[in-house]
Order: C-alpha cells, then sequence, then structure tokens
C-alpha cells in the first residue's frame, strides 16, 4: 500500500499515536492549532513539538530525533502525517486533520499497518494482527526500547504468551 492510498485523517492519526509513543510528555500542548501548518517548517507538528528543544528549529531536530529521513525518508514522513504530498496537494485537509485529533473532536484511527511481511522494515514492529488471512495486517510503528514489537504489541504478546520477547 502506498502512502498516496491512505487518507490525511489516518496518516495524522499514525502521527498522533506515534507521538504518543515517542514524542517528548506533553507533546499536545506545545502545539498551537491556530498557527498550525504542516506545510510550514516552523508551524509544522515537529516544528511546534520540538521547537524548545532546537530553539525555534524544531522540525529539523525532530528529523534527527526520530531518524526520519535516515531510513524511510520522505514517504515515512508522509505516512504519519508531518509531511504533505507532492506539491503540498493535501497540506489544508492534512492541518485540518491534524486540528480536529489536537482539539478531540475526532478519535485517532487504528494503528498504521501495511499488508505484506515484506514491507515492514527492520526497525518496525512488525506485529501481525490478522494470522493467515487474506487480509493479514504487519503492524509498522517503530520497536519499543529493548523490545522486538511497538509498546502496545508487546503488550499483547505479553498478554497472550506470557513472556517478554
Amino acid at each position: 500500500m502506498s502512502v498516496e492510498a491512505i487518507s490525511v485523517e489516518q496518516r495524522a492519526s499514525n502521527g498522533f499515536e506515534f507521538l504518543s509513543l515517542r514524542g517528548p510528555e506533553g507533546w499536545r500542548e506545545r502545539i498551537n492549532r491556530d498557527l498550525l501548518d504542516i506545510d510550514h517548517g516552523y508551524f509544522c507538528v515537529l516544528g511546534q513539538v520540538y521547537a524548545e528543544e532546537a530553539e525555534g528549529e524544531g522540525y529539523e531536530y525532530a528529523l534527527g530525533e526520530l531518524a526520519f529521513g535516515v531510513k524511510g525518508g520522505v514517504e515515512d514522513l508522509v505516512f504519519f502525517g508531518f509531511y504533505s504530498l507532492r506539491g503540498n496537494e493535501d497540506g489544508p485537509a492534512l492541518t485540518k486533520a491534524w486540528r480536529a485529533l489536537l482539539a478531540g473532536e475526532t478519535e485517532p484511527v487504528e494503528a498504521p499497518v501495511v499488508h505484506g511481511e515484506e514491507q515492514v522494515k527492520e526497525d518496525q514492529c512488525g506485529y501481525q494482527s490478522a494470522y493467515g488471512l487474506p487480509w493479514s495486517e504487519f503492524c509498522i510503528f517503530p520497536k519499543g526500547e529493548d523490545s522486538d514489537f511497538c509498546p502496545g504489541h508487546e503488550r499483547d504478546h505479553f498478554e497472550q504468551y506470557g513472556r517478554r520477547v
């Protein structure tokens, strides 16, 4: 599944969940929804969330801090709703989706998945949520610290198998 096929609501939800797992504490309170603009480095989600740590250059700081652009490049940023599609064609809609999530007007949709095990990168969770079915889905959230899965699926795995992987 390419990022072009994922709705702006899903992509914003992916980023929302990602920051909830990997972002700084209180990251939501750092965002001024009125100034939010996905297509502006200072006023985008990452630009605002990481502005304190980077003296205003939050977007660039976040790329290094979260290791974006190293392995997945722009496609990862688009997948997590931190960057609009080519030519900023969906920037306003993506900004609107983020504002709705941050205001609590909408709930995040289900965690990001792909439909082929070969699409899971080495540093991603890879938890299979539909074993053996034709619509099998694999989680691509980043792995947790000292874990083979993201924090949510690490908990699921532990509950199911009674041991930490």
